[in-house]
């Protein structure tokens, strides 16, 4: 897998250093400097892509873990010289770099409440974190993770779409708690793989993994409790008034 394009060190870094570097230096101009850009047109387009490749990969994904024998549990077969999963993974590891779209329309249309430490730290490190799956844990029971949040993103994608046509999205808050049922999943795929010491799986990128999956997921319930509970706790009050 190291030598398909952008799946290189230097490269994995430069796209990084970029990233942050845009996030950082575009917010300072795009305050200082320009009235905000119209980003909508572009975003009509971009989030239904987005829906269908984010689908195709989840679906791609358990399509290919049927074929194969995978299970539910860990240490599903792992192919080192053809990785079953070689190729959605690669495709799911170029998704991240698309997914850095999302803070570029944040900064043009001059959105600062969406530009939280918890979106850039969420899209910086997922990349990081397929790109050290693409070298170190390119197959088995990676298939997991990209179902699950294949999956999520479609449906966050979906829910970018139809928010910029509808202001009251009922389901939204579902959403985040899907989020967070998803990183339960992921911990509990990787104690499981952690504790079996499956074949071809490195222990200290599942552990790294574990620390990742954790941070992501209280980053996500904090976000959840100040954006739900503290409405209806305002609402309540109000009431009361």
């Amino acid at each position: 897998m190291r030598h398909y394009p952008l799946a290189d060190f230097a490269t994995a870094i430069a796209i990084c250093i970029g990233y942050v570097t845009f996030v950082i230096i575009g917010t300072i101009i795009m305050k200082a400097a320009f009235h905000k850009f119209n980003t909508k047109p572009i975003q009509f387009l971009y989030n239904p892509i987005q829906v269908v490749l984010c689908s195709y990969m989840c679906v791609e994904a358990g399509i290919q873990a049927y074929r194969h024998g995978y299970s539910l549990m860990p240490c599903n077969a792992y192919n080192h010289r053809k990785p079953v999963m070689g190729n959605v993974l690669y495709m799911f590891y170029l998704s991240k770099i698309l997914d850095f779209t999302d803070t570029l329309f944040i900064v043009l249309g001059k959105k600062w409440n969406q530009l939280s430490f918890l979106h850039v730290y969420h899209h910086l490190t997922i990349f990081i974190v397929y790109f050290l799956n693409l070298r170190l844990a390119y197959d088995g029971d990676v298939y997991a993770t990209i179902i699950l949040n294949g999956f999520i993103h479609a449906i966050m994608y979906m829910y970018y779409f139809v928010s910029a046509h509808t202001r009251d999205i009922w389901w939204k808050r579902y959403l985040t708690t899907l989020q967070m049922t998803q990183f339960v999943l992921m911990n509990v795929q990787g104690y499981m793989t952690v504790k079996k010491n499956c074949d071809g799986m490195p222990v200290k990128i599942l552990l790294l993994y574990l620390v990742y999956i954790h941070s992501l997921f209280w980053l996500f319930m904090n976000f959840f409790i100040k954006s739900y509970h503290t409405d209806t706790r305002d609402m309540k009050q109000a009431k009361r008034l």
